[in-house]
């Protein structure tokens, strides 16, 4: 099965992007909480003014949904040859060496926009990195998803079995960790905040880990270019006193530069499992 995957997913990047914006496109017009979730979303974000705006943002959205569903395949089943030619150029990658001189660890924050796989993959050619994941309700995908993540020095990490110490301890031993700073996690574990004015639950995870390590943060985004083009991974060191306010801020900031890339569908303002 795998092999198959493969074969499949080792198409030329144009391919899959015009694959997934069919996909998109399909799951838009024939899953309907799909599509009200995302019109939902983006018409109560007001990121964009006026009807034909907001309807060519939700067509594009859908399709971006789409390659970003089908990318993350190919980046998994992709040679460390393919994920370098893939990522076309970055931005601000003179940050690493600079935060990492300090000893502490880094803190990689990857919202859910653009290709949030290639991020931690590109990393993970050079340098070590612990990437936690919270595990699906369907066992094969999650094995899938470890298979596809953990290659080179990426190691998945499962939150849900002791993900928190094995974060902590690369960390204390100078290595980066990633996280997606926008999954609303369980009741308890984080505080009530603001996203494009409505409200969301977002996870206290990360104030933790900078106060017990003083480890940096960065935002690392790796947006999709021109139709398979490639990808543009950029970072953003974070500044000033770590809050669920301010991060919320910093990603609602990111999202409005490329508001078609992001995951509107994604579940965001759920209320927390008890």
């Amino acid at each position: 099965m795998n092999i198959v995957l493969k074969v499949f997913f080792s198409l030329p990047l144009i391919a899959i992007h015009l694959l997934g914006c069919f996909l998109g496109l399909l799951m838009y017009l024939l899953d309907a909480k799909f599509r009200e979730r995302t019109v939902k979303h983006i018409n109560q974000s007001h990121i964009v003014s006026g009807k034909i705006a907001t309807k060519n943002l939700i067509i594009s959205n859908a399709m971006h949904i789409g390659m970003a569903l089908m990318e993350s395949f190919s980046i998994w089943f992709a040679s460390n040859t393919r994920i370098k030619r893939l990522v076309v150029r970055t931005k601000n990658w003179d940050l690493i060496k600079k935060l990492k001189s300090n000893n502490k660890g880094i803190i990689f924050l990857t919202p859910h926009i653009g290709s949030f796989e290639i991020t931690a993959q590109y990393y993970g050619l050079f340098s070590p990195i612990k990437v936690m994941y919270k595990p699906t309700g369907r066992k094969w995908i999650n094995q899938l998803i470890y298979q596809g993540r953990n290659k080179n020095l990426v190691t998945p990490v499962n939150i849900e079995l002791g993900g928190m110490k094995q974060i902590l301890k690369a960390l204390k031993n100078g290595e980066a960790v990633g996280i997606l700073p926008d999954q609303v996690p369980p009741e308890g574990h984080g505080e009530w905040s603001s996203f494009f004015n409505q409200k969301v639950y977002t996870m206290t995870l990360v104030q933790k880990l900078h106060t017990l390590t003083k480890a940096p943060i960065i935002f690392a985004i790796g947006r999709r270019l021109k139709m398979g083009s490639g990808f543009e991974i950029e970072l953003f060191e974070f500044k000033g006193p770590v809050t669920t306010k301010k991060i919320d801020a910093y990603i609602e900031t990111i999202v409005k530069t490329s508001p078609e890339q992001y995951l509107w569908n994604y579940r965001r303002y759920k209320l927390p499992k008890s």
